[in-house]
C-alpha cells in the first residue's frame, strides 16, 4: 500500500461515517499491530479489551479510541521481557509495508487497578508517522472464561482470531470503576459503553452478576453491591461536573450526540440494579 493509496481510502472511510481521518488511520494501523500479534507465538498471551475490542465488535461508527488495550497472561511480565517481546513481534514489516517501532516502555497502574505497562508506539509507512500507544495489564481476573474474538481487519476480506474479553467481564470492570470512583471519574467513555453494550448484546445478567461481584471483590469491595449503588448514585445523578464532560465527550463523538448524561446513568443504574437483585435473591437462598 503507498502512502497516497492509505490517505485515501482513510479519508474516505473516515467521510463516510463522518470521523475524524486521524482517527481512521489510527485504527488502521492499530488493526495490522494486532494482526502481527495474532499471527506470532505470542497469540495466545495477549487478550484483547477496551475501545479497540469494542470498536471491533459494534463498529468504530459507535465507538473509536485512540490505543490497544489488552492484557498479559500464561507467564509473568517484566518490563525487560515485554521489550523483546515487541523487538520481535516488529522486527518486520506488514504485508502493506508499516513498520512499528518503539518509543517507550514505562510501569503504569491503571486507573482500573490493574498493575501493567504502556507502549508508544509510531506506525511508520514511508514518510507516514502514526503514533499511538499499547496498554498491558497483568493479573486481572476475568469471568466468565476468555472468548476467541473474529477481528475484521479494515480494507480486507479477512478476519484475525485474538482471544478477547468477555462482555460480562468489560460491563463488570466499568461498573467497578464508575462506583468506586464516583463523581472523581473522568473517563465518561465508560458511561457511554455501559449504555451502548445493553443496547447492542444480548446479556447473561447471571453471568453477568458472577462477573461483577468477582471484580469488586477481587478490588477490595466486599460488601453488598447495594451498598455502593447507594452510596453513590444520587451523587452522580445530580453531578454537573460529571454532566459538562459528558456534554464534552459526545461533542466530540458523533456516535454519542444524541444521548443525554440522564440516559447514560439510567443505563448504569439499570445494570447495577439488576445485579444487585441477582445478588439480593441469592442471599436469601
Amino acid at each position: 500500500m503507498t502512502p497516497t493509496q492509505f490517505t485515501a481510502k482513510t479519508r474516505n472511510l473516515a467521510k463516510s461515517i463522518g470521523l475524524n481521518a486521524q482517527l481512521v488511520q489510527r485504527h488502521f494501523m492499530m488493526d495490522r499491530l494486532v494482526e502481527q500479534i495474532s499471527e506470532s507465538k505470542y497469540k495466545n498471551d495477549f487478550i484483547l479489551k477496551g475501545g479497540l475490542l469494542l470498536g471491533s465488535k459494534y463498529g468504530i461508527d459507535r465507538r473509536t479510541t485512540i490505543d490497544i488495550d489488552t492484557t498479559f497472561r500464561n507467564s509473568k511480565l517484566t518490563k525487560e521481557k515485554l521489550k523483546n517481546i515487541f523487538k520481535e513481534l516488529t522486527s518486520k514489516p506488514t504485508k502493506e509495508g508499516i513498520v512499528f517501532s518503539v518509543q517507550e516502555i514505562k510501569e503504569t497502574r491503571e486507573i482500573d487497578f490493574y498493575p501493567g505497562f504502556q507502549i508508544k508506539l509510531i506506525a511508520h509507512l514511508e514518510k507516514i508517522r502514526v503514533p499511538f500507544k499499547l496498554d498491558v495489564t497483568t493479573g486481572d481476573s476475568i469471568y466468565p472464561e476468555v472468548d476467541i474474538h473474529h477481528h475484521q481487519l479494515m480494507f480486507e476480506d479477512k478476519k484475525v482470531e485474538i482471544p478477547a474479553y468477555p462482555t460480562e467481564q468489560i460491563i463488570a470492570e466499568k461498573l467497578s470503576a464508575t462506583f468506586n470512583f464516583g463523581t472523581d471519574n473522568s473517563r465518561l467513555k465508560d458511561y457511554y459503553d455501559l449504555f451502548a453494550i445493553r443496547k447492542l448484546e444480548n446479556i447473561d445478567m447471571k453471568e453477568l452478576y458472577k462477573s461483577v461481584r468477582n471484580t469488586f471483590t477481587k478490588r477490595g469491595d466486599n460488601k453488598p453491591l447495594s451498598f455502593y449503588y447507594e452510596r453513590e448514585i444520587e451523587k452522580i445523578k445530580g453531578s454537573g461536573y460529571l454532566e459538562k464532560l459528558w456534554d464534552k465527550y459526545r461533542s466530540v463523538n458523533s456516535f454519542a450526540n444524541s444521548i443525554s448524561f440522564a440516559d447514560t446513568v439510567n443505563g448504569v443504574a439499570y445494570l447495577m440494579q439488576i445485579v444487585i437483585k441477582i445478588e439480593n435473591q441469592e442471599r436469601k437462598q
